[in-house]
């Protein structure tokens, strides 16, 4: 007999997002059970046969994480999952304790739901395929090729590993494919972004804290690094950390135990580190805001998440798949990428990487008025960025007088020297201020310097603010 659909309970009081990803999971097969509210969803599964529940944070009858702690009580071993679109980290961290399979915030993308609920399924093999493990990083390139393969033999380890790259390059994708092909696929996988999380939160959201450890601590609270206990801890933007909480996370990494706030009671704890990081720790090192010997725990394996520049001939497939994405996601008809809009994408530099990509292609499947996206279409989503990302270039009044009607590109093309110029000798020569402010990577600045034989030298000022003899 062929086997079952696995019987899913969606609890949502949007109707047009519970529409859409229910009519997106029967798709991929499942049976999608969807109901409006908390009530409904109690009944659902006070009456049985639920396998997996997707449910809405913040609705009526789920104020308060009631359906999962109902979840808890009568059927401990049925993966939630929560979808949210208001957060808060108290919801969070209850959640994580609670057993959580999965976090997602609105607007979410269908592939990682779907990606997650297959995580979530007991299998008859022990093994996941690389393949299936690090499917969600696209591309044939043999940069994206190689981090793969180095993934999947990092993945079968224990030891902790560090994920190097530029914001937007999906480190996060590659750490959740070394946990879900690794060998405590079985465990948790909990995500700490040490760069959203506030300085004064962030020692009890990773540690816990006891009852009246400090003002306003009315419950005792377990850590993020115990609810990964069995599993991976996936640190993001560990080079974020206070100095103190280094110290502290050293001594997880070196003896096993960690210290809640307020207790005098070490707790044992069995967790693999995956960190990622987008700056240069060795040169935090020598500016004394990381420590050595953590750094050296965390880097046992390391891996690079190569740049989207690096990897042009992937430019294609990814767009394409975003735009695939976004035409299910809003049940509309998906955009098509003509070759011209492709060989316009792949003469962008992308400081943005593969996140800035899928900014454009929503705004291409969103705004463009015809079916075949042009290059026209291309370059007027990438000149409509943030005004933040566009000031310095309109700041250039022979720019300013030009730029209307003109394409990105064009407008480069003509201005582009004096435009450097104007930019470099604002910041005195240094490289880095200059590509942050125009919005480039530093090795995009310098491409184009050395394309147009410019020398920042020639930009340096002298100790009395005068600039440099050119």
């Amino acid at each position: 007999m062929p086997e079952q659909p696995v019987s899913i309970l969606l609890a949502d009081d949007e109707p047009l997002f519970g529409k859409t990803t229910a009519r997106f999971l029967e798709k991929a097969g499942y049976r999608v059970t969807l109901v409006a509210d908390g009530h409904q969803a109690s009944r659902a599964i006070a009456s049985g046969g639920v396998e997996i529940v997707i449910a809405d944070l913040d609705m009526p009858g789920n104020r308060d994480l009631e359906l999962l702690s109902l979840c808890r009580r009568a059927f401990p071993s049925v993966p939630f999952l929560v979808v949210t679109g208001r957060p808060t980290l108290p919801s969070a961290i209850q959640g994580i304790r609670l057993g959580i399979h999965d976090y997602f915030l609105k607007p979410i993308d269908l592939d990682d739901l779907l990606h997650s609920l297959r995580r979530a399924l007991p299998t008859a093999s022990h093994e996941i395929p690389a393949e299936q493990a690090f499917a969600e990083i696209l591309g044939s390139s043999q940069a994206v090729q190689r981090v793969r393969e180095l993934a999947a033999k990092v993945a079968v380890s224990n030891a902790n590993v560090l994920i190097r790259g530029e914001s937007g390059t999906g480190k996060e994708l590659l750490a959740r494919g070394i946990h879900a092909h690794g060998l405590r696929r079985a465990g948790p996988f909990v995500t700490v972004d040490c760069a959203s999380i506030p300085d004064a939160l962030l020692e009890s959201t990773l540690f816990g804290h006891q009852k009246g450890a400090f003002t306003g601590a009315d419950t005792e609270r377990q850590g993020l690094i115990l609810s990964a206990s069995g599993g991976t801890l996936f640190l993001d933007e560990v080079g974020e950390l206070p100095l103190l909480l280094q110290a502290k996370l050293l001594r997880v990494l070196q003896f096993g135990t960690i210290l809640p706030i307020g207790s005098v009671k070490e707790q044992k704890v069995d967790v693999r580190v995956v960190a990622a990081t987008n700056r240069d720790l060795i040169k935090e090192v020598e500016a004394g805001r990381f420590r050595l010997d953590l750094y050296y725990r965390l880097a046992v394996l390391e891996l690079v998440s190569p740049p989207l520049r690096e990897r042009l001939t992937d430019i294609r497939e990814l767009a394409q798949h975003v735009l695939a994405r976004i035409a299910t996601r809003d049940q509309v008809e998906k955009k098509i990428l003509s070759a011209e809009a492709v060989q316009a994408l792949e003469q962008h530099d992308w400081p943005g990487n593969v996140r800035e990509l899928g900014n454009v292609m929503e705004r291409c499947q969103c705004l463009g008025s015809r079916l075949w996206l042009s290059a026209q279409d291309i370059e007027e989503a990438i000149v409509n960025a943030p005004r933040s990302e566009q000031r310095s270039l309109l700041e250039n009044p022979r720019v300013a007088e030009v730029a209307t009607g003109l394409s990105y590109r064009r407008l480069m093309e003509t201005n582009e020297r004096e435009y450097l110029e104007r930019l470099l000798a604002r910041h005195g020569g240094n490289v880095s201020r200059a590509a942050k402010e125009a919005g480039m990577s530093r090795q995009g600045l310098h491409k184009a310097m050395q394309r147009l034989s410019i020398d920042p030298r020639q930009y340096r000022l002298l100790p009395g603010g005068d600039l440099q003899p050119g």
